[in-house]
């Protein structure tokens, strides 16, 4: 008789490479979902296909030369490579490209992974799969705390061919978190930020997580003022069957998630979410009570939007709110994904890309750039 697994949200590089024996994805899917999701039903869906897809090339360790091999013959290729151990372990992937034309920079991309996974697990996140195609360099960190976030990007500056005014981070759960707490502290480092799976800006006790000490913090006024005056291109992605209940605004957390590090009840969702609002510079919205809704996406999404839009991929809706400026340029989109638990679709990094790719920020200045 197969040996019970348990199924949680931290995987390891077990896990990932043992799935099949496992819960498989769908029972990996069902994990990450509410009581109104239906795991089987992702599962056996083009989507489901996909993310299966995604975590093969999680089949091999993490510094094997498999792995290696498939970066490098990827789309138009990366160099993959593993350096430190333990909590200071982090991967690099630089295009290909880069050892052809040495004179040529390219983007820098954080990809910061959920809690309790390993690095290997953000390689199915799509941003690696998007880097090799558009010739990105991605760095994905152990320790996603911000000191090391400075540590790694001064040493990608002086060892790779780093496209200064293009440095932005993409994260997922923990990831997307610590994705936006970086950037909302640090808004001149960065010229876009892919928010997946969380939606926080406010105070986090200090805590330990896996063997990483994450200092309490606090989302001030001062750090929100910065990022108004600045401007911050933002993409947040949930889907509407998370078990953290993202979804609508209105939802309070249930369960363990109720007494989670980071608060999730629908004061404090709404609260952060007026924060990105500001940061992407547009005044705080007003919220809906269920059924109060104008639209579809407002429905879906719990809160009033300047313009709203709505996209199907792989047979699946994707409901999508922007938060639209006087001068009608968006800086901070909110997408919500049909019926999907607490996992990236493809499309998420394809859609954050999209919104942030086409910013630059000027490293002298701090001001954005809007690129031709």
């Amino acid at each position: 008789m197969a040996e019970e697994r348990e199924v949680k949200m931290g995987l390891t590089e077990e896990d990932i490479r043992h799935r099949d024996e496992g819960p498989g994805i769908a029972g990996l899917l069902a994990a990450m979902g509410d009581s109104e999701a239906d795991a089987e039903a992702i599962a056996a869906s083009e989507d489901g296909r996909l993310i299966a897809e995604r975590m093969a090339v999680m089949q091999w360790p993490e510094d094997s030369a498999e792995s290696k091999a498939f970066w490098a013959g990827y789309e138009k290729g990366l160099r993959k490579e593993v350096h430190g151990e333990g909590l200071e372990k982090w991967s690099s992937f630089v295009p290909l490209a880069a050892e052809k034309d040495p004179d040529r920079v390219f983007p820098l991309i954080f990809c910061l992974h959920g809690a309790g996974n390993p690095i290997q697990l953000a390689e199915s996140y799509g941003v690696m799969q998007l880097a090799a195609r558009e010739e990105c360099i991605v760095i994905a960190p152990e320790n996603e705390n911000w000191e090391n976030i400075e540590k790694l990007l001064a040493y990608a500056k002086e060892h790779f061919p780093v496209d200064v005014r293009r440095v932005y981070s993409i994260g997922y759960s923990f990831g997307g978190f610590m994705s936006s707490r970086n950037v909302m502290a640090h808004p001149e480092m960065f010229a876009g930020v892919g928010m997946g799976g969380m939606l926080f800006a406010g105070h986090v006790k200090a805590h330990d997580l896996n063997g990483q000490w994450y200092p309490a913090y606090d989302l001030t006024e001062e750090m929100v003022q910065k990022a108004e005056a600045l401007g911050v291109p933002m993409l947040l992605f949930m889907g509407e069957n998370e078990m953290l209940r993202l979804l609508p605004l209105w939802k309070d957390p249930e369960g363990e998630v109720r007494d989670g590090v980071i608060p999730l009840q629908h004061e404090d969702k709404q609260a952060a979410f007026n924060r990105f609002r500001r940061a992407g510079q547009c005044a705080p919205t007003t919220f809906l009570a269920e059924r109060e809704a104008a639209s579809e996406v407002e429905e879906h999404i719990g809160a009033r939007f300047e313009r709203t839009e709505i996209r199907e991929y792989h047979g699946r809706k994707y409901f999508i709110g922007d938060s639209v400026k006087p001068d009608g340029e968006c800086l901070f989109r909110t997408v919500a994904c049909e019926k999907m638990v607490h996992w990236p679709t493809v499309m998420f990094a394809e859609l954050v890309w999209e919104q942030i790719g086409k910013y630059e920020r000027d490293p002298e200045s701090g001001k954005l750039v809007r690129r031709a």
